[in-house]
């Protein structure tokens, strides 16, 4: 992907994730520090890394997985994978987003 699609793909995700709420709060998961590091690959590979505001929530793991969703659906965007760290069952939380 050349640079200047790149910074396009860069720009639509950055869109994405700042509108974004946790269904606990009013604020989006940048001002949350939910999304601990992003990287996206030039070939439109999106790695998350992210912690979760309640390690015990359902509904947290029901958002996460339907961020990754809209995520896939952004133009450009090849693959998701989202690493959950920092809460009980992290492993558990991944393999269930990530299916």
């Amino acid at each position: 992907m050349a640079g200047r699609k790149h910074a396009a793909l860069q720009r639509r995700v950055a869109r994405v994730l700042s509108t974004w709420k946790d269904p606990h709060n009013d604020r989006p998961y940048p001002e949350l520090d939910i999304i601990q590091h992003i990287n996206i690959a030039e070939d439109g590979e999106i790695n998350l890394t992210v912690k979760p505001s309640r390690p015990h929530c359902p509904c947290c793991l029901l958002d996460l997985d339907a961020l990754r969703k809209r995520l896939c659906e952004v133009k450009g965007v090849s693959f998701v994978h989202a690493e959950v760290v920092g809460i009980p069952g992290a492993p558990r939380w991944t393999r269930s987003i990530n299916r």
